[in-house]
């Protein structure tokens, strides 16, 4: 925390989280307030999630090529103007559910493009022996800033309306540009070809272990947060019957086991096999977690689910990307992370194009369970191979 650059980016990148995570949070409710129907909240997901899927590689190819701060301000600018236009639409009552579903796609364009570029920036700023603990402490701040955004999210919808929602995320947005534009990046070696230059990066990272494991796992990774993000409103609103507060309450839960885990990694836990660590946290939580979320009908056990849920994310994430930043060549570096990006965040719409059909055929508890046995089976296929555990 004593290395400026460092703390520049890592405000940085508690705004776009805050973007990210919080407009999901709203958009989400925003679709179930206009519509009872409850599929269309996997829709939401899908087009939510095009924008990293898209654009997440393009962003950290970007990122290898040219100014760390240009192309940040101009992100965060672009963010701030169309959280504002749809604050204006939702006060001048013209949001529908398909002007709600367009404006839920364009703001989720900058936050998407945002990411890679923040990840790939942490290596370059500080020392590889104090990696591990910079990545905890940048996971601890977008954990933080994400699950903390949605619950004031939650507060001020609850408090204000939907509307003051937005104008909270415009706000994040425009702090996002001030702060990011007085950090002190230092330059990098730039990647001057421009052709094929994200097919080369991928088809190292695709064929070179542990990092097409590591992708595999992120992509995994990616679907347990889409089915959390999408489905666990809709739990809390109508199996749980609480209302917007109580429902961003879960993701505080969820956050704070996070936040413990990752500042405990940040500051006393040095584990000596990090890809066994890895292997014990995502092998143990992740897929299960949404089991039990999906099954459980009371209140306060769905929030220790979700408390102990963070404890064990926390770890699993920090390892991820630590793990994954340590075997990255430098001058692939944006690149590698906005794969990383696209395998995470661009599961978004496949998952949710899944979870569309599951719920429709079901419900949204079923689809919760289905789902998270589908992805303990893919984790366990993952983490518990030698090019995992031996790391």
């Amino acid at each position: 925390m004593s290395n400026t650059a460092f703390r520049g980016v890592l405000a940085s990148n508690i705004m776009a989280s805050i973007a990210l995570g919080t407009s999901r949070f709203v958009f989400v409710w925003l679709v179930g307030e206009l519509t009872e129907w409850n599929p269309a909240t996997a829709i939401l997901g899908i087009i939510i999630g095009l924008p990293p899927l898209l654009l997440s590689a393009w962003a950290g190819s970007l990122a290898d090529r040219i100014s760390a701060r240009t192309l940040g301000v101009s992100l965060f600018s672009a963010s701030t103007a169309l959280f504002a236009v749809s604050a204006v639409l939702l006060h001048a009552g013209l949001m529908t559910v398909p002007v709600a579903m367009i404006c839920a796609f364009f703001t989720a364009i900058a936050p998407a493009m945002l990411m890679p570029l923040l990840q790939a920036l942490v290596p370059r700023v500080v020392d590889e022996s104090v990696l591990l603990q910079a990545v905890a402490l940048q996971n601890l701040g977008m954990t933080g800033s994400t699950i903390g955004g949605i619950f004031l999210g939650g507060a001020v919808i609850q408090a204000f309306g939907l509307e003051a929602g937005l104008w909270l995320l415009t706000a994040a947005s425009l702090c996002g540009v001030l702060l990011h534009r007085r950090t002190l990046i230092p330059e990098h070696v730039t990647v001057t070809a421009r052709k094929g230059a994200i097919r080369s990066a991928a088809k190292i990272a695709l064929r070179t272990e542990p990092l097409r494991s590591l992708l595999a796992l992120t992509t995994v990774l990616g679907v347990v947060i889409t089915a959390s993000t999408l489905l666990l409103p809709e739990i809390a609103r109508d199996v749980l019957g609480t209302r917007s507060l109580a429902a961003s309450v879960l993701n505080v839960a969820m956050s704070l086991g996070m936040i413990t885990t990752s500042m405990i990694v940040a500051t006393r836990w040095q584990p000596a096999r990090r890809g066994r660590a890895l292997a014990l946290a995502a092998g143990s939580a992740m897929g299960t977690g949404l089991v039990a979320l999906g099954l459980s009908r009371v209140y306060l056990f769905t929030l220790l689910i979700c408390l102990c849920w963070g404890l064990t994310g926390g770890i699993a994430m920090t390892m991820l990307r630590t793990l994954m930043q340590t075997h990255t060549p430098p001058e692939l570096m944006g690149r590698v992370m906005g794969l990383a990006s696209t395998a995470q965040n661009g599961a978004f719409p496949v998952a949710a194009a899944i979870l569309f059909a599951l719920v429709s055929a079901t419900s949204v508890p079923t689809a919760m369970v289905v789902i998270g046995v589908l992805c303990s089976i893919g984790v366990w296929s993952i983490v518990f191979r030698r090019t995992i555990r031996d790391l």
